[in-house]
């Protein structure tokens, strides 16, 4: 049996790699609850199901704007993909958020196995079959590939377009063609159309191409890049804002004028992030290998550009690296490991790289089969989550005087788009004045305290003034969100206690 599997694994790899990478990413579709990060959910998934249900939860529509509507600075490709998903869904009279978001990430699982299949052909076209297989199963198997891959971040939602692009570029020995770069260019343009920072990776071809005086590829390259922006872009703008690339537009100008507002970090942040995120010490050999080689330079570039972009704007985000994660990976592998063959040292001390991939793929096994399991943002989840059987509310009070940063409530978990949200930090401040000034129907009749610190204090300030509370829940946080609070504890790792409103009557 062994020797017939190993024969067939031998025999045709790409399908091999293709099963042993959608294992875990089913794991992760069906257990790995939640949402990632702030964008993830709010940007995406509240966006497309209020469109579905007549809502527009971020306001980012022209007609629910008022007499001077704006751009949001945000591609609606993706989040109209979702809006159509919704759609069909709620056709076929799934509604429940769990279910849906179940589809959702199957669908996100199955798009990421394009990494790995072509990731694989790439390292095949640089080196042997030997070197290929390792790569993609490393591909198949990094701890937070699968979490990441069925989660809604347009960060990695783009990347199998730019493997795709990248692909085609690399695929012919002696450069792409003509047909090779136009289709490259589509691919990597609708890459765009997710991540519209995926434009600094976007130039690298044209401009490697151009390095090497191949123009007319070059050309077609660039048509190929904007053919799709012109088509989804420009006319999904044309059609909202009366012109084209008004979004695009947008985002440009917002970063701008915002390069310092989220947080300035040092300019070798992410090469710090690369030295980790691929298990130590293997992601040393990645980082040497990589910026060893410049070949292939028409995807070696791309990456470059991408990365030194990034490391010079003041506002860093890990996740804003992620496009580029498995291209610089391929490359630096690949190349560090036709390195490592051919050095003596290395030669003379096998044992010494065996147990170093022991080591790494150790650590890589235990975090990946947490992180398949892992449900992030639980407490906030599954507290509105719990609230649909209360339903209609009028008001969700969320009570974070703790800590000051109240976080916005989930409503998609909760199923209604139009209670009156109040984040309440201001523990000096009059809440009962405050609430007299709203109006009967605006009055919240749910109070979400986040946080267990000093809670009787808070329920005390807050019953004087809102009436009697009654406790109808309690939500803990996922092991992954605990895990998070310890190694960073700015990581909220919150409780939440769910109280309901009791007025007399």
């Amino acid at each position: 049996m062994w020797t017939a599997l190993r024969v067939w694994t031998a025999q045709r790899p790409i399908a091999a790699l293709t099963l042993i990478a959608l294992v875990p990413r089913l794991v992760a579709a069906i257990f790995s609850q939640g949402y990632f990060a702030h964008d993830d959910h709010f940007l995406i998934v509240e966006a497309a199901a209020s469109w579905v249900d007549g809502f527009d939860y971020n306001y980012w529509l022209p007609w629910n704007q008022g007499a001077d509507p704006t751009p949001s600075g945000h591609s609606f490709f993706y989040v109209g993909l979702h809006y159509l998903l919704f759609s069909a869904l709620k056709f076929l009279h799934i509604t429940d958020p769990k279910a849906m978001m179940v589809v959702v990430r199957l669908l996100h699982a199955l798009w990421g196995l394009v990494i790995v299949r072509v990731g694989y052909r790439i390292a095949l076209r640089f080196s042997d079959p030997v070197i290929a297989w390792r790569t993609g199963l490393w591909l198949a198997l990094f701890y937070f590939m699968p979490f990441l891959s069925v989660r809604n971040l347009v960060e990695v939602a783009c990347i199998p377009f730019l493997m795709l692009g990248a692909w085609r570029l690399v695929r012919n020995t002696d450069g792409p063609s003509l047909k090779d770069a136009f289709i490259a260019g589509i691919w990597i343009g609708m890459a765009m159309n997710v991540r519209f920072q995926t434009i600094f990776f976007a130039a690298g071809p044209g401009l490697a191409l151009l390095l090497q005086r191949r123009w007319v590829p070059a050309i077609a390259y660039g048509l190929g890049v904007a053919l799709p922006l012109a088509v989804v872009q420009g006319s999904i703008d044309l059609v909202l804002w009366k012109r084209p690339f008004a979004e695009l537009t947008q985002y440009v100008m917002y970063n701008l004028a915002n390069t310092t507002t989220y947080g300035v970090l040092p300019w070798y942040n992410y090469l710090l992030l690369l030295a980790g995120i691929f298990v130590p010490p293997v992601s040393i050999a990645v980082l040497f290998g990589y910026f060893r080689r410049t070949s292939p330079m028409v995807i070696w570039l791309p990456v470059l550009l991408f990365l030194a972009i990034h490391s010079y704007f003041p506002n860093k985000q890990e996740r804003f690296l992620l496009p580029i994660v498995p291209l610089f990976f391929i490359l630096g592998f690949v190349a560090w490991e036709q390195w490592r063959i051919h050095s003596t040292w290395w030669r003379d001390r096998p044992r010494f790289w065996r147990g170093t991939l022991v080591f790494a793929w150790t650590v890589n096994t235990i975090l990946l089969m947490a992180l398949c399991v892992s449900y992030s943002k639980r407490s906030r989840v599954e507290a509105l989550y719990s609230l649909r059987d209360q339903r209609p509310l009028q008001g969700l009070l969320i009570e974070d005087t703790a800590e000051g940063e109240a976080p916005m409530p989930p409503l998609f978990y909760l199923g209604q788009w139009d209670p009156t949200i109040i984040p309440w930090t201001d523990k000096s401040a009059d809440l009962g004045t405050y609430l007299q000034d709203l109006t009967p129907g605006q009055q919240p009749d749910v109070v979400l305290f986040i946080g267990e610190e000093d809670l009787d204090v808070r329920m005390l300030r807050t019953e004087q003034a809102m009436g009697h509370l009654r406790i109808i829940g309690r939500t803990e946080p996922g092991v992954l969100d605990r895990i998070v609070h310890w190694l960073n504890p700015v990581n909220r790792n919150e409780t939440i206690v769910i109280a309901r409103v009791e007025r007399a009557q």
